[in-house]
């Protein structure tokens, strides 16, 4: 019988019941996260040759206990190589040369794919955003290179101002399919557009097989014709001098896509700044509509929070997009983490099925070097403190009850590298990285 059939039959027993007499109390726990974590040691010690760097890390998939790893690895020629490995704890079990230039870019990055057994590699830096898809099951095409994306969006009629060679860009996945998502880094008015584009995968390079325009604009409150002329002239005042993308869903097997951002507000009236300074951060979900088109909705929230409670609107400091800050999903809620000013760390929720934001920054201890860790339909939150791991276990039914956990061992712990969904790589100074997955804790199936 599963946990689930025992905690029903319980609730079943206990309704029948007169008050339950005679019978021993049951404490029911039903909740869709853990609020306890554990650490899995994947692959304990990464076996490098001499002069080997790990760039970064992906997930394979969070059944398998094989990861990626991006490679910059020494040549007889001096020149360097770039490698993609697929990893287990029993060594290496596949292997893939990149070709390109960027031997020595930092900007180079792995990013796990919906399916196992494939990963992409990305590459983003001013004037340069380029991808590669690695599919060993693709008998033609093991390794698909993509033109150089930083066109995208394409200046245009619908691009106006565009200088499109600066913008943020990511890749993402919606509904399964690969795409690129880009945000302007101002607005020339009330509108926040949001470029999406879909890429095809079907010839010898990869392509953007299209572009979608959305804007959001600030709603009107009625559709009377006052409201409305209120309504045209707020927008016709109302700018987004910054805007900042702060994070974007790391787990691809969800149909939408969550992006998390900031962004600055400036209002004048009849050509005339105002004095006060406001901002506020967004998400914006994306989706594929009916006609398998980019879609999404927007939601933002610019509540001011001190841990003592709401402080009036004018009060500094501001949301800003200063460290700490990203995003995390669950099954039924997406998380966003930033600070005010830098100096005061926060954390809200939007659930899915529930328009409003809730802050929970005061019901759960924030550090500034605090980062959001997403793991398999679940989330938690990771400092360092003196060379060791804490992880707390974001419980969000009941944030008080999130458990704590420290996970070192000889060597310190020196940096903490995402591989999404539930994959980290552990740093630790001139010692080899350890890859770990972060999970709730795992129960014996005979005793379910």
């Amino acid at each position: 019988m599963t946990r689930y059939a025992k905690a029903v039959l319980a609730l079943l027993v206990g309704a029948s019941s007169c008050g339950g007499e005679g019978l021993p109390e049951i404490a029911v726990k039903l909740s869709k996260n853990c609020n306890e974590v554990e650490v899995r040691s994947l692959v304990p010690r990464v076996p490098l040759e001499p002069g080997t760097i790990v760039l970064d890390v992906a997930t394979d998939s969070t059944v398998t206990d094989t990861v990626w790893l991006l490679l910059r690895r020494p040549t007889d020629d001096g020149e360097g190589e770039l490698i993609v490995q697929l990893q287990s704890s029993g060594g290496v079990e596949a292997e893939y040369r990149l070709e390109t230039s960027a031997l020595i870019s930092p900007s180079l990055s792995l990013q796990p794919a919906p399916d196992a057994g494939q990963v992409w590699v990305v590459r983003e830096e001013p004037g340069v955003f380029e991808l590669w898809r690695i599919d060993p099951d693709d008998p033609l095409a093991p390794i698909l290179p993509s033109e150089n994306l930083v066109d995208f969006p394409t200046d245009g009629p619908l691009c106006s101002p565009c200088d499109s060679g600066e913008w943020p860009r990511r890749l993402f996945f919606v509904e399964g399919q690969p795409a690129v998502v880009s945000l302007p880094t101002f607005s020339v008015d009330a509108g926040l557009v949001v470029w999406a584009g879909r890429l095809d995968t079907s010839g010898l390079l990869i392509r953007m097989a299209d572009e979608h325009r959305l804007s959001f604009e600030p709603p009107c409150e009625d559709d009377t014709p006052e409201a409305q002329a209120a309504c045209a002239e707020q927008r016709m005042n109302l700018t987004y001098p910054e805007v900042t993308l702060l994070g974007v869903q790391e787990d691809p097997r969800r149909e939408q896509t969550m992006i998390f951002g900031h962004r600055t507000k400036a209002e004048s009236y009849d050509g005339d700044p105002f004095p006060l300074e406001s901002a506020d951060v967004f998400m914006v979900g994306l989706f594929l509509d009916e006609g398998n088109r980019p879609e999404g909705i927007l939601r933002s929230y610019s509540g001011f929070y001190t841990p003592e409670g709401p402080i009036d609107a004018s009060a500094p400091p501001l949301p800003s997009a200063s460290p700490p800050f990203g995003m995390a999903v669950d099954r039924f809620a997406a998380y966003g983490l930033f600070s005010n000013g830098g100096v005061l760390p926060r954390l809200i929720q939007l659930p899915e099925a529930d328009p409003d934001f809730e802050e929970l920054s005061g019901r759960i201890p924030l550090e500034l070097d605090t980062t959001l860790l997403q793991m398999d339909r679940d989330l938690a939150m990771g400092r360092l403190v003196d060379g060791q791991w804490e992880v707390t276990k974001l419980f969000p039914d009941e944030p008080s009850q999130s458990g704590v956990l420290l996970y070192g061992g000889a060597e310190p712990i020196t940096e903490v590298v995402s591989g999404g969904v539930g994959t980290f790589m552990l740093r630790k100074g001139d010692a080899p990285p350890e890859v770990v997955r972060l999970r709730c804790p795992q129960t014996d199936p005979a005793a379910e």
